[in-house]
């Protein structure tokens, strides 16, 4: 009887509201189901081995100033010592769209495929090289339609961007 009035009440009342009633319930639905593949499937995935020297270097990267992070002489940003240039860039693995265009300056077929297909990036990384205490920044630039074109450009990261969030390629040296 009590369920038989409600529904009856509900089936009453204006569409827009039982809309606006549906779209709520479905989103309370969704960030519970998210919350519960959190608590099960968390995102701790740091191996034993590696998360010590991980951990290293998140806190020297921790406590460098916000804004650009060099690895060269100039007037603005911030320099950094050896140890601090490898800390932030096995931190680092986003490409900032400025270090690409700076980068394509020098390769006239990477620069033209560039903005021929809407400046999209295929793929882009960050390493460290052991061998010549260097970091390396590298993507692939492809066509979106028509071609299997694909330019790499790579060079030496000589320059970082920090933010609040993460750290980012700011200056590819590829000349």
């Amino acid at each position: 009887m009590f369920l038989e009035n409600n529904l009856k009440k509900f089936k009453e009342t204006p569409e827009s509201f039982r809309q606006m009633f549906g779209l709520v319930g479905l989103t309370v639905i969704i960030i519970l189901s998210f919350m519960m593949l959190n608590v099960f499937f968390g995102a701790d995935d740091k191996s034993a081995e590696g998360s010590k020297t991980e951990d290293n270097n998140e806190t020297v990267v921790a406590s460098l100033p916000k804004g650009r992070l060099n690895f060269f002489e100039g007037n603005e940003g911030y320099k950094l010592s050896a140890s601090e240039y490898e800390a932030v860039c096995k931190n680092t693995r986003i490409v900032v769209q400025r270090a690409m265009i700076g980068a394509n300056i020098t390769d006239y077929e990477a620069k033209k495929l560039y903005f021929d297909n809407g400046n999209k990036i295929d793929k882009f990384s960050v390493k460290w090289d052991d061998s010549t205490n260097k970091c390396f920044a590298e993507y692939i630039i492809r066509a979106l339609q028509g071609t299997t074109e694909t330019i790499t450009v790579s060079g030496e990261a000589k320059g970082f961007l920090k933010t609040s969030i993460d750290t980012r390629v700011y200056f590819i040296k590829n000349f």
